[in-house]
């Protein structure tokens, strides 16, 4: 029983985690929607359509829970462990417990067993999970049913149980079409994942050892030199080498250090994609964009000059941000080549990235006259394994952006896109504006 009790509760935990990090971002939007509409209902069902019992109370403490999501960025850094709960709680009061008490205190009549379907559903959407759906459902509504037979003399549950059949109904289809597909793709995530963990180790060891031997060799050089200048001095050479040659040695052994440095990023990027792996932001410190942007460029593989050449960059308003230079690299990584493939076949390609310095946002204009994408794709892209049905020639894994959009927000940034059939597409990523601290 112990063991059972305790699989539920890692389950739920897990769960939230899961609902808390694919809503929280959005909490602005969510939050509005709590925070204007619990007292805008209260005006309607009070003056204009009056029903039998209103609760200001009850509807404003709703409000205030959702007021605090919009706040969640100045949470000082003492109540962050407590976001998740918060959320919770937030969820349990202001849908099932509210709904069910407010339809219990009005007889359940038309307006509130209608206003309850609609709790449910929203509650279906935000859970993200059946165990955490039906763990909040149950408390909520267990709460409201004791919150009601200690506020009324006499308890009347007739027109309640009545409804419980079509509640159950709702329940049971749409977390069926909603949760199972969901289901399939966590299955989808962790066979990945356990592939992606394995190739990464088969990764990691050469790569280590490629590692090892640049050190090495880095480490011996100078001394490997002065003997060849030695040996040369005392004609103990034949052949001498071209001074050049040692300072491309040098810059390959340079070059192999940092390209296995790039690997492993990489290797860390996909795993983070497909495992719940969190950006670690105790490690972030300010950098220049431009130089980012700058040093990507210099760095990604393209596959001719031609393809270089269709970058264009404006990068006269640089800004700071706080951050990691390699994540933010491999985020520019991923729409240069999001770029080239909708470029590809274009007469006349053009890649365009853009700096920008606004009084409330630093903004990164990725811009090229591709062949766009549909506003449906657009819904979806960032989305992990949605890969836009346009890429006929090069179509990713589907990871890229979903990556781009977790690192932006671990940044406390954004990304968006705009685009047009047949004439542009344009990521927009917005950065809040920061100050750089002084170093002691």
């Amino acid at each position: 029983m112990k063991i059972r009790f305790s699989a539920v509760y890692s389950h739920i935990c897990r769960s939230l985690s899961e609902s808390a990090e694919y809503f929280l971002p959005h909490t602005l939007y969510i939050s509005l929607i709590g925070v204007i509409g619990f007292p805008s209902y209260y005006l309607l069902w009070t003056y204009v359509f009056p029903q039998p019992y209103e609760n200001l109370t009850l509807r404003l403490l709703g409000a205030l829970l959702f007021g605090g999501l919009t706040l969640l960025r100045i949470w000082p850094a003492s109540m962050r462990p407590y976001i998740n709960f918060y959320w919770l709680v937030t969820m349990i009061y202001t849908l099932p417990f509210f709904f069910t008490y407010m339809l219990l205190m009005n007889g359940g009549n038309l307006v509130w067993a209608m206003s309850m379907i609609a709790g449910l559903a929203v509650l279906i959407l935000l859970a993200y999970s059946w165990i955490l759906f039906i763990f909040t459902l149950l408390v909520g509504s267990l709460l409201a049913l004791l919150a009601y037979a200690l506020t009324v003399d006499k308890v009347m549950l007739t027109n309640y149980l009545i409804q419980l059949p079509i509640y159950a109904f709702l329940v049971v289809t749409t977390s069926i079409i909603f949760y199972y597909p969901y289901r399939l793709k966590q299955e989808k995530l962790k066979v990945l994942a356990s592939i992606g963990a394995e190739i990464s180790h088969e990764l990691r060891t050469p790569l280590m050892t490629i590692h090892n031997h640049a050190y090495g060799l880095n480490r011996n050089l100078p001394t490997l030199l002065q003997a060849y200048e030695l040996a040369k001095n005392h004609n103990l050479i034949k052949a001498s080498i071209r001074p050049d040659i040692f300072k491309t040695l040098e810059l390959s052994i340079e070059q192999i250090q940092n390209e296995v440095r790039h690997s492993n990023t990489i290797i860390d990027m996909l795993l983070m994609n497909l495992g719940k792996s969190k950006v670690d932001a105790e490690e972030f410190k300010y950098f220049s964009m431009a130089e980012i942007i700058t040093q990507a460029i210099d760095r990604y593989p393209f596959d001719s000059n031609r393809e270089r050449e269709i970058v264009k960059i404006n990068l006269k308003k640089d800004f700071q941000f706080l951050g990691s230079d390699l994540l933010m690299v491999h985020v520019v990584f991923n729409l240069i080549k999001n770029a080239l493939v909708f470029t590809n076949g274009i007469p006349e390609p053009s890649i365009e990235i853009t700096l920008d310095k606004a009084p409330n946002m630093n903004q990164v204009y990725f811009r090229d006259n591709g062949r766009g994408i549909s506003l449906q794709d657009r819904d979806s892209i960032f989305e992990n394994f949605y890969s836009s049905g346009n890429q006929d020639k090069g179509a990713g894994t589907g990871i890229g952006l979903a990556f781009c959009k977790k690192i932006l927000v671990s940044f406390h940034a954004n990304i968006k896109c705009d685009s047009e059939l047949g004439e542009y597409t344009e990521f927009v990523l917005s950065f809040p504006i920061t100050k750089k601290k002084t170093q002691k």
